[in-house]
């Protein structure tokens, strides 16, 4: 979990709304994909993310957050609330005032999201929840 790449992809996973292999190597980090690889059955086995099969391709792994890897997202919110004092980001104005304001509550409505929107549960009305807490690469820089 230490390493620069693991948290990443969290974040990804997290704040991104990217589930796939493909999806990961498309990031702007460009990780490798042997490294991308390693990490991913690494924080499979920490229990901080889940895969499965993806129910309509299933060529394809879905990976998403464990409530273990969601439980992170107070960590996260603290790296985005660093970097938005020391670093200049794309982060919406208003967003990073809403962080600042109640970190606490931010954090606790991205694990809320995130465990409702486990990759297990296929419901379309999941995604609607999904997508009250994701948030594009364009909207958002976290670090």
């Amino acid at each position: 979990m230490g390493d620069n790449w693991s948290l990443l992809i969290i974040r990804d996973l997290m704040f991104k709304g990217r589930k796939s292999f493909q999806a990961f190597l498309n990031a702007e980090e460009k990780i490798a994909t042997n490294i991308l690889t390693d990490r991913l059955v690494k924080l499979e086995a920490y229990g901080l993310i889940s895969r499965q099969i993806d129910p309509t391709d299933k060529r394809k792994v879905i990976y998403g957050l464990t409530s273990k890897g969601a439980d992170l997202a107070p960590v996260l919110v603290e790296f985005m609330s660093w970097t938005h004092k020391y670093e200049l980001t794309d982060t919406p104005k208003d967003l990073r005032i809403e962080i600042e304001k109640n970190k606490p509550a931010f954090a606790n409505r991205m694990i809320k999201g995130l465990q409702t929107a486990t990759p297990s549960n296929s419901n379309p009305a999941v995604s609607k929840i999904v997508a009250q807490v994701e948030f594009s690469d364009e909207t958002l820089s976290l670090f």
